[in-house]
């Protein structure tokens, strides 16, 4: 498919004294203890009672002064280590969705300062499938300094995205992992599977449990919510000279198109991989997308330019259920 874009109180405050018009209490008249009362002689009992507090203070005095030079107490009794804190575990049936606030993002190419001694945030067990860019032919990265995309281009830094994206969509990337503020993501750049690095304050985090599973041997399409399967279709792939990538990869945006009875069918859901073999397709970047089809006999077949041709119901079904950046395991 070819791209059609790329807590003090204040000095102020008068406090717990007399307010506005009231009169003052006679123990606070104009800053001065006033108490005209003739002094109040104590009786023998009162004289035991306040003798017998002076001892008592006395005593307790004496044991604080005692306690004082005891040994203290062993590091090890009397710290405690913290334990660290323990990162969100998600299942594999849950994938992470980042979506873009801003008109335009900066996503890094490289970890930011730390990333290394950073605290996991959340960690993932889900099984990625090997990815074919490991042992294909490197081709010229896509977009690059000569070769903007619209909606894609390069950064000193790494990339920036425009939001919404070329086609329209929000700008979405799939999470693979979190530390500390910053996030690692999938992004639409070539080589495929080319990781980036967005800070988390940029972007609003969803979650998904619907997961697309692609098994070119038997050229199967299953769409999971949770472990359940929600459809089974045959599909069309690459042929061998324009092989359908393998990897984990997710859904950038959903394309209608002008003819539904067209090549593409109703609509189009583009990924973020590219074609590992050519570098232009109908005078475009080689995005790779789930779409429809007017060959609906060629199902099961490997004769694509690299896309997942899927039946136009199949097709429809898919961008009525899923979100943008669900994501798309690829598998040989």
């Amino acid at each position: 498919m070819s791209s059609t874009g790329p807590d003090d109180p204040s000095p102020d405050d008068p406090g717990p004294g007399a307010g506005p018009g009231e009169e003052r209490p006679w123990w606070e008249q104009d800053g001065m203890v006033v108490d005209d009362r003739p002094p109040r002689r104590l009786s023998n009992g009162r004289i035991a009672l306040l003798v017998a507090a002076v001892v008592a203070a006395l005593a307790l005095i004496g044991f604080a002064v005692v306690g004082s030079n005891d040994d203290p107490p062993s590091a090890d009794r009397s710290t405690t280590a913290a334990p660290s804190t323990e990162p969100t575990r998600r299942p594999p049936t849950e994938a992470r969705i980042a979506t873009a606030k801003n008109p335009s993002i900066l996503v890094h190419s490289s970890p930011p300062d730390g990333w290394d001694d950073m605290e996991p945030v959340e960690v993932w067990d889900a099984p990625v499938p090997p990815s074919s860019q490991a042992s294909t032919a490197a081709r010229p990265p896509l977009p690059r300094d000569d070769y903007p995309i619209k909606g894609r281009y390069t950064d000193p830094s790494g990339w920036s995205f425009s939001n919404p994206s070329g086609w329209g969509d929000p700008f979405v990337m799939l999470v693979t992992e979190q530390r500390g503020d910053w996030l690692k993501v999938e992004i639409p750049v070539r080589p495929n599977g080319t990781p980036g690095y967005v800070a988390a304050v940029d972007v609003e985090l969803s979650t998904t449990d619907y997961r697309l599973d692609l098994r070119l041997g038997t050229r199967t399409l299953t769409l999971y919510k949770g472990d359940d399967v929600v459809m089974t279709t045959p599909v069309v792939i690459g042929k061998p000279e324009t092989r359908t990538p393998t990897g984990r990869f997710y859904i950038t945006d959903l394309v209608h198109q002008e003819d539904p009875a067209g090549a593409y069918g109703p609509l189009a859901l583009p990924t973020n991989a590219y074609s590992e073999q050519i570098d232009e397709f109908d005078n475009g970047v080689p995005v790779i997308a789930l779409h429809g089809t007017n060959r609906p006999e060629l199902m099961g077949q490997d004769v694509s330019n690299g896309c997942i041709r899927l039946p136009n119901d199949k097709i429809q079904m898919l961008a009525d259920t899923i979100p943008m950046g669900t994501p798309i395991d690829v598998w040989a």
